[in-house]
Formats: C-alpha cells, sequence, structure tokens
C-alpha cells in the first residue's frame, strides 16, 4: 500500500500513532491471509516503510479525475524503507524519528527493534533502521529479552566484537 499519509488537510498530533497501528493491523491481515491455502494471498508477503516528517501534499489531476497525494524526501525515505523490508526480511521498518515518537509515547503499544545502519538509495546520511513490532503477548515470537539480546548483538558487531555478537544472538530464536 503506498501513499498512506495521516497529518494532511489538517494537523494531527497522534498521526504517528495512527500509522503505526495500521502498519501493524495490515502485517496481520497479510500473514493471516497467506497461511490459507485457499486464500488469493497464500504465500504471499507484505513489506511497509514508515517515515515521519514534513512533506507536500496536494491534489493533482483535473476536476473530474483528481488524486490526493504527498512528495518529499520524508516520502521517499518512506519508499525506500519498504523497499529495503525483503532485504532486511522485516515486515515493517520505520526511520529513526518515527521510532523516536513511538518510543517515548506509547512504549507499551509498540516494540521497536533497531536492525541496522544504512544509507539507503538517494540518501546521503546514514540512518538507524527499525522494525516495528506488534505488543508482547501470546504467540508473539520475540520476548522483549530476546529484543535486548538483538540489540546488544547489533552494537557488537558494529563494534567488531564479532564473538560477542555471536554469543548474543544464541539468546535470540532462530525461527527470527
Amino acid at each position: 500500500i503506498r501513499d498512506r499519509f495521516w497529518g494532511w488537510p489538517l494537523a494531527q498530533h497522534d498521526a504517528v500513532h495512527h500509522a503505526a497501528h495500521a502498519a501493524l493491523a495490515i502485517r496481520v491481515e497479510f500473514e493471516e491471509a497467506s497461511k490459507r491455502k485457499d486464500h488469493p494471498l497464500f504465500g504471499f508477503r507484505a513489506g511497509l516503510g514508515l517515515a515521519t516528517g514534513r512533506a507536500v501534499a496536494g491534489r493533482i489531476g483535473t476536476v473530474d479525475q483528481v488524486k490526493v497525494t504527498v512528495f518529499g524526501p520524508v516520502v521517499n525515505l518512506a519508499a525506500r524503507l519498504e523497499s529495503m523490508t525483503k532485504q532486511l526480511q522485516a515486515p515493517i521498518l520505520i526511520d529513526e524519528t518515527t521510532a523516536k515518537m513511538l518510543s517515548s509515547s506509547c512504549p507499551d503499544s509498540f516494540r521497536i527493534r533497531k536492525v541496522a545502519r544504512v544509507i539507503p538509495y538517494g540518501v546521503t546520511t546514514p540512518l538507524t533502521v527499525s522494525e516495528l513490532l506488534p505488543p508482547a503477548g501470546d504467540g508473539v515470537l520475540l520476548s522483549n529479552e530476546h529484543i535486548r539480546a538483538y540489540e546488544q548483538a547489533l552494537e557488537c558487531l558494529q563494534a567488531g566484537d564479532w564473538d560477542a555478537a555471536f554469543r548474543l544472538l544464541h539468546h535470540v530464536p532462530a525461527e527470527d
């Protein structure tokens, strides 16, 4: 699903939360549909990218055929994150701004795991990409302890401490 956005034409103080809840709901729907052999989306995977920031929003087209869309670097970043989901094997990737906003305002509603430091195509500065995860609960593969071990392993890997990273990754389920 491309170009879903919140905050236009009226500003919303909780636009990031709406986007995150929508992304998690989409993830659940696709996971359930992809498991059903009788469903047209059987075996299908979808990736979502969320980025937060200012964009140009408005209507384009003719009077008879109008479309509302957004443009700008943050829109391009969201598209780059979406395209990275397959490579990083994460259903929902978010940028640093989105991660900070969700972590600081709703730590119980959203769980976030840092997964990589990257320079996406068309971007000149490196950024930390995180995965948006559903709240802890029944049927959820990763516990908060697993997420902490993974992030510590990532830090060790980035620092060049391969042995420590290897040991810490053994605390994360192999299915992840």
